[in-house]
């Protein structure tokens, strides 16, 4: 099991970011799945959920998957993406794997819903962040003194570790094209009811097969 913290932002919404803590569940060498936690909601709301595969899953994927994935180069070596309680030769060793993934991540509790008691609306697609200025220094600050880190010199350590950033693959971090992904609910009416049989023949083959 992998515990991380790390910031997300909304697609097509730069300025909805939060942090999010991920609870992680490595599924095999190329493949690991995370729940998303709000920090500093009691209890703990589910946020959403983050798949995350290594850049040798990722550069098999079809353009049109790529879309939906981020990289976490920048997260990694920036410091943003932390393990707190790590020890620092752990925290490398679990690094030098991230730094060359991608994740896949959806919020089922919307950020405009964030004061709802509920997770009302539809899911979001959440990014990740690829360099330097975009999201507010204080942010990050606020994060590191809550969990008592500081990015800026993890940042540094895991850089003497030697953990640098392979190039980006093309595909992932469409957002930064002026692509915006969103969800959405699309509602069609059938003129067939569930279940319904439209012949006696159709249903005598749905005995069948009950068999």
């Amino acid at each position: 099991m992998l515990f991380l913290n790390g910031f997300h932002f909304i697609s097509g919404e730069p300025n909805h970011y939060l942090q999010a803590n991920h609870h992680c569940a490595i599924m095999n060498e190329e493949f690991i799945q995370c729940t998303i936690y709000v920090p500093g909601t009691n209890p703990a709301r589910l946020a959403g959920v983050e798949y995350i595969i290594s850049g040798d899953a990722f550069s098999r994927l079809p353009m049109g998957e790529r879309q939906l994935w981020h990289s976490h180069q920048f997260e990694v070596t920036s410091g943003f993406l932390v393990q707190p309680g790590m020890p620092g030769p752990v925290d490398n060793e679990v690094m030098k794997i991230l730094v060359n993934s991608y994740g896949k991540t959806f919020h089922t509790w919307r950020w405009d819903q964030k004061d709802n008691e509920l997770p009302l609306g539809i899911p979001e697609i959440v990014n990740g962040y690829t360099g330097p200025g975009q999201l507010p220094q204080a942010f990050v600050d606020k994060r590191d003194e809550y969990f008592g880190v500081n990015s800026t010199d993890i940042s540094s350590r895991r850089r003497a570790a030697n953990i640098t950033a392979p190039p980006v693959q093309r595909g992932a971090d469409i957002w930064k094209e002026g692509i915006i992904l969103t969800l959405d609910l699309k509602n069609e009416t059938s003129k067939k009811k569930p279940f319904e049989c439209e012949s006696e023949m159709e249903l005598m083959v749905q005995i069948k097969g009950k068999g």
